[in-house]
């Protein structure tokens, strides 16, 4: 499942498999957790990046500037390593269901100490919360209907519950404080902007060079021929004379 087709085509799989021995199942209800289970089992915790074998522009530029811009976004691209991070789960998790014609939004997370990244999607006239990194608890979720934020935030004991497995200072302290992004919108545009292109110039940059190097040799060679023309050596004509050959007597009277 190393592409965003492909991992919807699998989940499309199970929803079919699901359905055929349900009639009554309803694509709304059942494809975000068929999604969310998949996005869980498919990645390993922890942040995939670009590295000098496959975006060396953006592994460079984000060593020398702003660490963190080669973790990647493009979402193809975060399907071709095992790991992924709260936010690179999520963008997968969204392009998946907008795919399939949900609404979508962004939730960010800043606390005290902790920072995190989420989403809710729309269905059943309600806005869902989804959490596929830090795994909430499925069942404790559902038996509230699989909630939003705003619910989980206005009643903690419910949260504490769904996110049992983690201390509650950590749990309280990120989910407090959320905020939204635009609806269908993709998380990241400036990122994915920013990857694509050194991307691009990562395996055609050597054509800039090359180019350089005849264009500056060209240059150099016109010169070069220029500078030849213009300063040629003058060589007088040599007249001819008598040798001293001739005049074997001049030498020894000369001595």
């Amino acid at each position: 499942l190393n592409t965003v087709g492909k991992l919807v085509a699998f989940c499309d799989g199970l929803y079919t498999e699901r359905a055929s021995t349900n009639s009554s199942i309803k694509l709304d209800e059942i494809y975000p957790d068929i999604v969310s289970s998949v996005i869980r089992k498919r990645f390993y915790h922890g942040y995939s990046t670009y590295g000098f074998s496959n975006n060396y522009m953006a592994k460079m530029v984000s060593g020398v500037t702003m660490e963190g811009l080669n973790a990647i976004v493009v979402p193809d691209d975060i399907l071709k390593y095992p790991y992924a991070a709260c936010s690179q789960q999520s963008i997968i998790f969204m392009e998946i269901l907008k795919k399939k014609g949900f609404p979508t939004r962004k939730v960010g997370f800043q606390g005290k100490t902790y920072g995190h990244f989420c989403f809710e999607v729309y269905y059943n006239g309600g806005w869902h919360f989804y959490d596929p990194d830090m795994e909430p608890s499925v069942a404790v979720l559902n038996a509230y209907n699989h909630p939003s934020i705003a619910f989980l935030a206005q009643n903690p004991e419910v949260l504490l519950k769904a996110y049992h497995q983690y201390p509650r200072e950590k749990t309280l302290d990120i989910f407090m404080n959320y905020s939204y992004g635009a609806v269908n919108t993709f998380s990241a545009p400036k990122a994915m902007i920013f990857q694509k292109a050194t991307k691009i110039f990562s395996y055609t940059i050597w054509l800039f060079f090359l180019i350089a190097f005849i264009i500056v040799r060209k240059k150099y060679l016109r010169l070069s021929r220029q500078h030849v023309r213009n300063n040629r050596i003058h060589i007088p004509r040599i007249q001819p004379e008598t040798s001293p050959a001739y005049y074997p007597n001049y030498s020894a009277q000369g001595a």
